[in-house]
C-alpha cells in the first residue's frame, strides 16, 4: 500500500469513528467521546500482537457504557463471559468443555462485573487469585492424582463493564495486582439518557442489530490494515507516563496507627507501557492523529483521586506536611519515588516533573 492509499485509509476510518458516535447518538445520548473512543479503540487493537489488553470500564447503571460494549460483544473476534468459576478457569482432567480454550484468542467481553462481585467471599477471591496467573497466560492446575495435571497455555483480551461500588472491593487488587488500566466512563444530562431510553424501549431490538452492523464494519474496516508503528516520541512519553502512572497507583501499606508495614516497592509500568501502546495504536488505526490525550486520560483514570490531587498540588511548587491533616499521603509519595521531603514539606523529583505536570494539568 503506497502513501497516498494509507492516507486514505486513515482518513475513511477517522470518518467512520465519528459516523459510528453518530449513529449510536441517533438513539442513546452518548457525550463521553474520548471514553467512546477509547473502547473503540481497544476493539480494534485486540487484531495487534502484544500481551493481554485487560480494560474495567466503571460507568454508572444504564449509562450507555453497556450498549457500546454489547455491541463489540456480537463480533466474530468476541466471546462473551459474565460468569466465572474457579472449576471452569482450571477445567478438569477430562475432555470437555473449557472456558479458557473457548475464550482464547478472543476479545472478551464483561458487559457487568457484578455476577462475580456478589459470589461469596472465599468463591471470590479463589477467583481473582487465579486470574492473576491467567494474565500471565499460564495456568498450570494440579489435581493431586495419578493422572496428573492440566497445563493449560492462552492469550485474550478482555473489556470489563463496571460500576463505581467496586472500588469497594480492595480484594481484586490485592490478588490481581494492578492488570487492568481503567476507563471511567463520564455521562451528563440524566433526564435526556432517560427519555431516549423510554423512547427506544419499544425498538431495541432493532436498534441493537443495527448498532452491531455499524461497530462490525468499523472494526472490520480497520482490521484490514496492517498495524502502524509508533514513533520515537510517543514511545518516549508512553514510558514516561507508564512509569509515573505505575507509581501512582502503587499501594503503600500501613498499619492503624499509619506506620507503614514494609518498604513498598513499586509496580514497574512494562505492562502498562506495552498496553497503552497497543490502544495507541488503535487510535490510530482509527485515524487518531494526536493520541495524547487519550493516553492521558487513560492514566489519569488509572490512578487513584486522591494522588492525583497531591500531584496536581505538587506540580505547582512545594506541599507542606502542615497543610495535610493526612501526611501520610504524601510520605507515600515518597516511598513510591514521586517526592522527596524537603524540611517540613515535599517537592516533585526532578526527573519527572515535566511529565508529572502534563498529567496533572489534564
Amino acid at each position: 500500500m503506497n502513501q497516498q492509499e494509507n492516507k486514505i485509509t486513515i482518513l475513511r476510518s477517522q470518518d467512520g469513528a465519528r459516523q459510528l458516535l453518530k449513529d449510536f447518538n441517533k438513539y442513546f445520548h452518548i457525550r463521553d467521546e474520548k471514553g467512546f473512543i477509547i473502547i473503540i479503540a481497544c476493539a480494534v487493537a485486540h487484531q495487534i500482537p502484544g500481551e493481554m489488553l485487560w480494560v474495567r470500564i466503571y460507568g454508572g447503571s444504564r449509562s450507555g457504557k453497556t450498549e457500546v460494549l454489547r455491541a463489540i460483544a456480537e463480533h466474530k473476534d468476541s466471546a462473551k463471559m459474565e460468569s466465572i468459576t474457579p472449576a471452569s478457569i482450571r477445567a478438569g482432567l477430562e475432555d470437555g468443555h473449557r472456558l479458557l480454550e473457548r475464550i482464547n484468542g478472543k476479545l472478551v467481553i464483561t458487559k457487568d462485573l457484578a455476577v462475580m462481585l456478589t459470589a461469596k467471599r472465599e468463591l471470590r477471591n479463589e477467583v481473582f487469585g487465579l486470574l492473576r496467573n491467567v494474565k500471565d497466560g499460564e495456568l498450570v492446575s494440579d489435581f493431586g492424582t495419578e493422572k496428573g495435571y492440566v497445563h493449560q497455555q492462552f492469550s485474550f483480551d478482555w473489556l470489563i463493564g463496571t460500576t463505581p461500588v467496586f472500588a469497594q472491593y480492595r480484594t481484586m487488587e490485592d490478588l490481581l495486582g494492578s492488570r487492568f488500566i481503567d476507563l471511567h466512563w463520564k455521562a451528563d444530562d440524566r433526564e435526556e439518557m432517560t427519555l431516549r431510553a423510554m423512547e427506544n424501549d419499544p425498538n431495541l431490538p432493532m436498534i441493537r442489530r443495527e448498532m452491531v452492523e455499524a461497530t462490525g464494519r468499523l472494526i472490520d474496516q480497520c482490521n484490514d490494515r496492517l498495524a502502524p508503528e509508533l514513533d520515537s516520541d510517543t514511545k518516549e512519553l508512553i514510558v514516561h507516563l507508564a512509569d509515573l502512572t505505575a507509581r501512582l497507583r502503587s499501594p503503600v501499606a500501613r498499619d492503624m496507627q499509619h506506620r507503614v508495614k514494609f518498604s513498598p516497592e513499586p509496580e514497574v509500568g512494562t505492562s502498562l507501557a506495552q498496553n497503552l501502546g497497543r490502544i495507541a495504536k488503535g487510535l490510530m488505526l482509527l485515524g487518531i492523529t494526536n493520541v495524547v490525550p487519550y493516553l492521558l486520560r487513560l492514566c489519569l483514570d488509572s490512578i487513584p483521586y486522591g494522588r492525583i490531587e497531591l500531584l496536581t498540588e505538587l506540580v505547582k511548587g512545594e506541599v507542606k506536611t502542615t497543610q495535610h491533616r493526612n501526611w501520610f499521603d504524601l510520605d507515600d509519595l515518597r516511598l513510591i519515588g514521586v517526592c522527596d521531603k524537603k524540611g517540613d514539606g515535599y517537592v516533585l523529583k526532578p526527573n519527572i516533573k515535566g511529565i508529572a505536570a502534563l498529567l496533572a494539568m489534564r
